[in-house]
């Protein structure tokens, strides 16, 4: 009998060490996996590291649980914040405040060298160009189609237009009313 009692002692004793403890898994937050070696520790000494599937086994009792790894901000926990066994962890933005770039240009040194003028270009470009003296009579005369008839002459081309597109509509119309009427003959048996 004292055997069982003690055998009985022995297993709660072991079980309740066991119960004592809850596990837990450390999941990302923007991409919903588990994040491994996340180093989890307590006021009271209590430290660990997060297995490659993210799990960790924590006591029942602690003040407050930590959270810190180097791609994640940093998480404090208290017992009455944990709901369920899942722990998300924000990563870190990475801002940088100043960039500075040293180098050359490579980009605009190639477009200096593609719009770089050919010889004969030179050449020709050192001839003297001929100007044509006096008023640009074709411009002259596109500005004054423009200020006196060029509205009227659109505005008829546009009403021309329209009339085509109204007969064509009117010639369908009457092609349809045709044929209404050719079936309703045939169907009262009149010729």
């Amino acid at each position: 009998m004292r055997r069982r009692l003690a055998f009985i002692g022995l297993l709660s004793v072991g079980l309740a060490s066991l119960m004592a403890q809850r596990r837990m898994v450390v999941v990302d937050a923007d991409l919903k996996v588990p994040v491994r070696d996340v180093q989890v520790y307590t006021p009271e000494g209590f430290d660990t590291l997060t297995a490659w599937d993210g799990t960790f086994a924590v006591p029942d009792s602690f003040s407050r649980l930590n959270f810190r790894h180097p791609h994640f901000s940093q998480r404090h926990l208290m017992p009455s914040e944990l709901r369920g066994d899942t722990i998300w962890l924000l990563p870190v933005a990475s801002v940088l405040g100043e960039v500075i770039i040293w180098g050359r240009r490579r980009f605009d040194e190639r477009m200096a060298n593609i719009l770089k003028p050919s010889p004969q270009q030179e050449l020709l470009d050192q001839l003297p160009q001929a100007v044509p003296s006096g008023p640009n009579v074709l411009a002259l005369a596109g500005w004054l189609y423009e200020k006196t008839i060029g509205k009227a002459v659109e505005k008829r081309s546009r009403r021309k237009k329209h009339q085509r597109a109204m007969r064509e509509k009117e010639e369908e119309y009457q092609r349809r009313w045709d044929m209404l009427r050719d079936t309703t003959r045939v169907a009262s048996g009149n010729p």
